[in-house]
C-alpha cells in the first residue's frame, strides 16, 4: 500500500503527461490512500483527460478522497468541474464545502479579480 501511495503521489511531481492514464486508474484502488495520492496526483498534471474521472472522484465513500479531488478539479480550471463543485456548496461535511468554495473561486478567477472564461486548454 505503501509503494503505491508514494508512486502516486511522485508520479504528480514528475510532470509526465504518461502517467496520466495509471493515476486515472488508481483512482479505483481499493485503499483510500492511494485514491487520495492519485486525485492529488491528477490535480499536480494538470491534464484535461483527468477531469471526468477526478469528478467521478467526488462521490467516493472516503471524504479525504472527495477533498483531494475537489483540490485537484480547482487546479485542473476546467468549467466541466462547476456544477459538481457548485452541488458541494451544500455538502453535510464543512471541509468539503470549504474546500469547493476555494476550487469555485480558482475556476472562476475570483482570487486574480478575472471572470471566469471556461476551461484551460491543456495538454
Amino acid at each position: 500500500e505503501k509503494v503505491r501511495c508514494s508512486a502516486a503521489w511522485a508520479l504528480g511531481w514528475l510532470g509526465d503527461a504518461r502517467a496520466v492514464e495509471p493515476l486515472i486508474e488508481s483512482l479505483k484502488d481499493e485503499n483510500e490512500d492511494v485514491r487520495r495520492h492519485a486525485a492529488e496526483a491528477l490535480g499536480n498534471l494538470g491534464d484535461a483527460r483527468a477531469v471526468e474521472p477526478v469528478i467521478a472522484a467526488l462521490k467516493d465513500a472516503n471524504t479525504h478522497v472527495q477533498w483531494s479531488a475537489v483540490v485537484a478539479l480547482g487546479r485542473l480550471g476546467d468549467a466541466r468541474a462547476v456544477g459538481p463543485l457548485e452541488a458541494l456548496l451544500a455538502d453535510e461535511d464543512e471541509d468539503i464545502r470549504w474546500a469547493a468554495t476555494r476550487a469555485l473561486e480558482q475556476l472562476r478567477g475570483t482570487s486574480e479579480g478575472k471572470p471566469f472564461d471556461g476551461a484551460q486548454d491543456k495538454p
